[in-house]
Protein backbone atom coordinates (compact mmCIF):
# COMPACT_ATOMS: atom_id res chain seq x y z
CA UNK A 1 0.00 0.00 0.00
CA UNK A 2 1.43 3.04 -1.06
CA UNK A 3 1.16 6.35 0.90
CA UNK A 4 -1.81 8.66 0.83
CA UNK A 5 -1.73 12.21 1.03
CA UNK A 6 -2.63 12.00 4.42
CA UNK A 7 0.13 9.68 5.28
CA UNK A 8 2.41 12.01 3.88
CA UNK A 9 1.24 15.39 5.32
CA UNK A 10 0.84 13.11 8.78
CA UNK A 11 4.66 12.25 8.32
CA UNK A 12 5.70 15.77 7.70
CA UNK A 13 3.66 16.93 11.53
CA UNK A 14 5.30 14.21 12.68
CA UNK A 15 8.94 14.49 11.68
CA UNK A 16 9.19 11.13 10.36
CA UNK A 17 8.35 9.20 6.79
CA UNK A 18 6.04 6.85 7.68
CA UNK A 19 4.04 3.64 5.26
CA UNK A 20 1.21 1.59 6.18
CA UNK A 21 1.50 -2.74 6.24
CA UNK A 22 -1.30 -4.81 6.01
CA UNK A 23 -0.83 -7.82 8.59
CA UNK A 24 -1.90 -11.41 7.72
CA UNK A 25 -5.38 -10.28 9.98
CA UNK A 26 -5.99 -7.79 7.30
CA UNK A 27 -4.89 -5.11 10.38
CA UNK A 28 -2.93 -2.29 9.06
CA UNK A 29 -0.10 -1.40 10.94
CA UNK A 30 1.74 2.47 10.49
CA UNK A 31 5.62 2.47 10.71
CA UNK A 32 7.88 5.36 10.71
CA UNK A 33 11.15 6.04 9.57
CA UNK A 34 13.37 7.80 12.11
CA UNK A 35 16.46 9.86 10.58
CA UNK A 36 19.19 7.72 12.04
CA UNK A 37 22.05 9.07 14.95
CA UNK A 38 26.12 8.90 13.96
CA UNK A 39 26.74 5.99 15.94
CA UNK A 40 24.33 4.07 14.16
CA UNK A 41 26.09 5.64 10.74
CA UNK A 42 29.49 3.62 12.19
CA UNK A 43 27.90 0.64 13.57
CA UNK A 44 26.15 0.56 9.78
CA UNK A 45 29.82 0.98 8.25
CA UNK A 46 31.12 -1.80 10.30
CA UNK A 47 28.93 -4.33 9.40
CA UNK A 48 29.11 -3.37 5.93
CA UNK A 49 33.08 -4.26 6.23
CA UNK A 50 32.46 -7.29 8.16
CA UNK A 51 30.29 -8.74 5.61
CA UNK A 52 32.57 -7.33 2.96
CA UNK A 53 35.83 -8.99 4.42
CA UNK A 54 33.80 -12.65 5.49
CA UNK A 55 32.25 -12.62 1.60
CA UNK A 56 35.80 -12.55 0.47
CA UNK A 57 37.50 -14.84 2.70
CA UNK A 58 34.69 -17.38 1.71
CA UNK A 59 35.68 -16.86 -1.62
CA UNK A 60 32.65 -14.45 -3.13
CA UNK A 61 34.35 -12.25 -6.25
CA UNK A 62 34.58 -8.82 -6.22
CA UNK A 63 32.85 -6.33 -8.59
CA UNK A 64 35.86 -5.79 -10.30
CA UNK A 65 36.71 -9.64 -10.50
CA UNK A 66 33.05 -10.20 -12.06
CA UNK A 67 33.37 -7.54 -14.08
CA UNK A 68 36.20 -9.18 -16.01
CA UNK A 69 34.13 -12.49 -16.23
CA UNK A 70 31.66 -11.04 -17.82
CA UNK A 71 34.08 -9.25 -20.39
CA UNK A 72 35.57 -12.46 -21.56
CA UNK A 73 33.06 -13.96 -21.71
CA UNK A 74 31.31 -11.34 -23.95
CA UNK A 75 28.25 -11.19 -21.53
CA UNK A 76 29.21 -7.11 -21.09
CA UNK A 77 31.23 -5.02 -23.79
CA UNK A 78 30.59 -2.91 -26.64
CA UNK A 79 27.98 -5.27 -28.35
CA UNK A 80 26.38 -4.61 -24.97
CA UNK A 81 26.48 -0.83 -24.42
CA UNK A 82 25.15 -0.74 -28.52
CA UNK A 83 22.05 -2.78 -27.16
CA UNK A 84 21.29 -0.95 -24.39
CA UNK A 85 21.70 2.36 -26.00
CA UNK A 86 19.84 1.60 -28.80
CA UNK A 87 16.90 0.12 -26.01
CA UNK A 88 17.30 3.37 -24.26
CA UNK A 89 17.22 5.31 -27.24
CA UNK A 90 13.53 3.85 -28.14
CA UNK A 91 12.43 4.46 -24.68
CA UNK A 92 13.09 7.95 -24.80
CA UNK A 93 11.75 8.83 -28.64
CA UNK A 94 8.28 7.10 -27.29
CA UNK A 95 8.54 9.03 -24.15
CA UNK A 96 8.72 12.32 -26.66
CA UNK A 97 6.02 11.10 -28.95
CA UNK A 98 3.20 9.77 -25.88
CA UNK A 99 4.03 13.03 -24.37
CA UNK A 100 3.43 15.24 -27.69
CA UNK A 101 0.52 13.16 -28.74
CA UNK A 102 -3.05 14.63 -28.86
CA UNK A 103 -5.59 12.14 -29.61
CA UNK A 104 -6.34 9.68 -26.45
CA UNK A 105 -6.44 6.53 -28.05
CA UNK A 106 -2.76 7.13 -29.31
CA UNK A 107 -1.36 8.50 -26.50
CA UNK A 108 -2.66 5.46 -24.39
CA UNK A 109 -1.23 2.68 -26.83
CA UNK A 110 1.69 4.94 -27.00
CA UNK A 111 1.79 4.70 -22.81
CA UNK A 112 1.48 0.88 -23.03
CA UNK A 113 4.63 0.74 -25.77
CA UNK A 114 6.81 3.44 -23.43
CA UNK A 115 5.64 0.60 -20.50
CA UNK A 116 7.02 -2.01 -22.68
CA UNK A 117 10.12 -0.10 -23.72
CA UNK A 118 11.11 0.40 -20.19
CA UNK A 119 10.46 -3.29 -19.37
CA UNK A 120 12.72 -3.94 -22.25
CA UNK A 121 15.56 -1.59 -20.94
CA UNK A 122 15.36 -3.29 -17.49
CA UNK A 123 15.37 -6.90 -18.52
CA UNK A 124 19.02 -5.86 -20.61
CA UNK A 125 20.53 -4.22 -17.95
CA UNK A 126 19.49 -7.47 -15.71
CA UNK A 127 22.35 -8.80 -18.44
CA UNK A 128 25.05 -6.92 -15.83
CA UNK A 129 23.19 -6.09 -13.00
CA UNK A 130 22.57 -10.02 -11.99
CA UNK A 131 25.83 -11.31 -11.68
CA UNK A 132 26.78 -7.83 -10.04
CA UNK A 133 24.70 -8.13 -7.35
CA UNK A 134 26.56 -11.71 -6.00
CA UNK A 135 29.78 -9.57 -5.40
CA UNK A 136 31.54 -8.74 -2.07
CA UNK A 137 30.41 -5.23 -2.28
CA UNK A 138 26.53 -6.09 -2.98
CA UNK A 139 26.83 -8.72 -0.23
CA UNK A 140 28.39 -5.51 1.81
CA UNK A 141 25.79 -3.32 0.88
CA UNK A 142 23.02 -4.91 0.96
CA UNK A 143 23.81 -5.81 5.20
CA UNK A 144 24.68 -2.23 5.35
CA UNK A 145 20.98 -1.52 4.17
CA UNK A 146 19.66 -4.05 6.36
CA UNK A 147 21.24 -3.07 9.82
CA UNK A 148 19.77 0.74 9.18
CA UNK A 149 16.45 -0.48 8.58
CA UNK A 150 16.95 -2.40 11.96
CA UNK A 151 17.92 0.54 14.02
CA UNK A 152 15.34 3.34 12.64
CA UNK A 153 12.14 2.20 11.69
CA UNK A 154 9.60 2.89 14.23
CA UNK A 155 5.87 2.11 15.85
CA UNK A 156 3.63 5.32 16.38
CA UNK A 157 5.29 5.97 19.57
CA UNK A 158 8.60 6.24 18.43
CA UNK A 159 9.72 2.58 19.98
CA UNK A 160 12.22 0.51 18.02
CA UNK A 161 10.32 -1.95 15.97
CA UNK A 162 13.41 -4.49 16.59
CA UNK A 163 15.66 -3.93 19.37
CA UNK A 164 18.64 -5.43 17.90
CA UNK A 165 19.76 -6.76 14.16
CA UNK A 166 19.90 -9.84 14.87
CA UNK A 167 16.01 -9.48 15.73
CA UNK A 168 15.60 -7.81 12.39
CA UNK A 169 17.75 -10.87 10.83
CA UNK A 170 15.21 -12.87 12.85
CA UNK A 171 12.04 -12.14 12.39
CA UNK A 172 9.77 -14.75 11.07
CA UNK A 173 7.47 -12.26 9.15
CA UNK A 174 9.68 -11.95 6.36
CA UNK A 175 6.86 -9.81 4.46
CA UNK A 176 7.09 -7.01 6.85
CA UNK A 177 10.85 -7.24 7.43
CA UNK A 178 11.24 -7.24 3.59
CA UNK A 179 8.97 -3.95 3.19
CA UNK A 180 10.60 -2.29 5.92
CA UNK A 181 13.86 -2.76 4.23
CA UNK A 182 12.37 -1.63 0.33
CA UNK A 183 10.98 1.67 2.32
CA UNK A 184 14.62 2.33 3.87
CA UNK A 185 16.41 1.90 0.89
CA UNK A 186 14.06 3.88 -1.05
CA UNK A 187 14.07 6.47 2.11
CA UNK A 188 18.18 6.50 1.39
CA UNK A 189 17.76 7.11 -1.76
CA UNK A 190 15.86 9.68 -1.73
CA UNK A 191 12.78 8.40 -3.24
CA UNK A 192 8.99 8.15 -2.77
CA UNK A 193 7.31 4.74 -1.72
CA UNK A 194 5.05 5.81 -5.04
CA UNK A 195 8.03 6.50 -7.66
CA UNK A 196 6.78 4.26 -9.94
CA UNK A 197 3.17 5.25 -9.94
CA UNK A 198 4.84 8.59 -11.01
CA UNK A 199 6.33 7.48 -14.34
CA UNK A 200 5.09 9.16 -17.50
CA UNK A 201 3.72 6.20 -18.92
CA UNK A 202 1.52 5.22 -15.49
CA UNK A 203 0.58 9.48 -15.48
CA UNK A 204 -0.69 8.86 -18.64
CA UNK A 205 -2.53 5.19 -18.44
CA UNK A 206 -4.18 7.28 -14.88
CA UNK A 207 -5.39 10.30 -16.82
CA UNK A 208 -7.03 8.46 -19.75
CA UNK A 209 -8.59 6.00 -17.73
CA UNK A 210 -9.79 9.48 -15.66
CA UNK A 211 -11.42 10.64 -18.79
CA UNK A 212 -12.86 7.63 -19.67
CA UNK A 213 -14.90 7.11 -16.66
CA UNK A 214 -15.57 10.96 -16.32
CA UNK A 215 -17.03 10.46 -19.57
CA UNK A 216 -19.08 7.14 -18.10
CA UNK A 217 -20.63 8.90 -15.54
CA UNK A 218 -21.75 12.11 -17.85
CA UNK A 219 -23.27 9.72 -19.85
CA UNK A 220 -24.96 8.08 -17.43
CA UNK A 221 -25.97 11.17 -15.35
CA UNK A 222 -27.71 12.49 -19.29
CA UNK A 223 -29.46 9.01 -19.57
CA UNK A 224 -31.03 9.58 -15.87
CA UNK A 225 -31.80 13.61 -16.84
CA UNK A 226 -33.07 12.74 -19.89
CA UNK A 227 -35.25 9.35 -17.98
CA UNK A 228 -36.56 11.63 -15.17
CA UNK A 229 -38.33 14.04 -17.87
CA UNK A 230 -39.86 11.48 -20.04
CA UNK A 231 -41.45 10.30 -16.09
CA UNK A 232 -42.43 13.33 -15.50
CA UNK A 233 -44.12 14.06 -19.21
CA UNK A 234 -47.78 13.47 -18.90
CA UNK A 235 -49.67 10.42 -21.07
CA UNK A 236 -52.18 11.95 -23.34
CA UNK A 237 -54.97 9.66 -24.86
CA UNK A 238 -55.40 9.91 -27.96
CA UNK A 239 -58.89 11.56 -29.18
CA UNK A 240 -61.39 8.72 -30.10
CA UNK A 241 -63.78 10.10 -33.47
CA UNK A 242 -67.84 10.45 -33.67
CA UNK A 243 -67.64 8.50 -36.57
CA UNK A 244 -65.97 5.73 -35.50
CA UNK A 245 -67.81 2.37 -34.57
CA UNK A 246 -69.00 1.65 -31.65
CA UNK A 247 -67.61 -1.26 -30.40
CA UNK A 248 -70.49 -3.66 -29.52
CA UNK A 249 -71.07 -5.55 -26.39
CA UNK A 250 -70.74 -9.60 -26.03
CA UNK A 251 -74.04 -11.62 -26.00
CA UNK A 252 -75.25 -12.51 -22.88
CA UNK A 253 -76.85 -15.52 -24.49
CA UNK A 254 -76.42 -17.67 -27.16
CA UNK A 255 -78.74 -16.84 -30.37
CA UNK A 256 -81.12 -19.68 -30.40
Amino acid sequence: MVNTVQDNVESLIDGRRGFEFTDRDGKVVKYYIATPRADDITKADWEHAKAYNNALKEGVLTASEMSDILSKRNIVGPDYEDVGNTLRNTLQDKLVSMEQEKDREVRLRLALEVAAARENVLQWSQRKSGPMSHTCENIANDVRSSYLTSVVVQDEQGNKVWKTFEDFRSERNIAVQTRARFEVMLWMEGLDADFLDKSPENVVMREVLESVQKEQEDLKSKVAEVASTIEETPVVEAPVSEDAPKKRGKKSAAVK
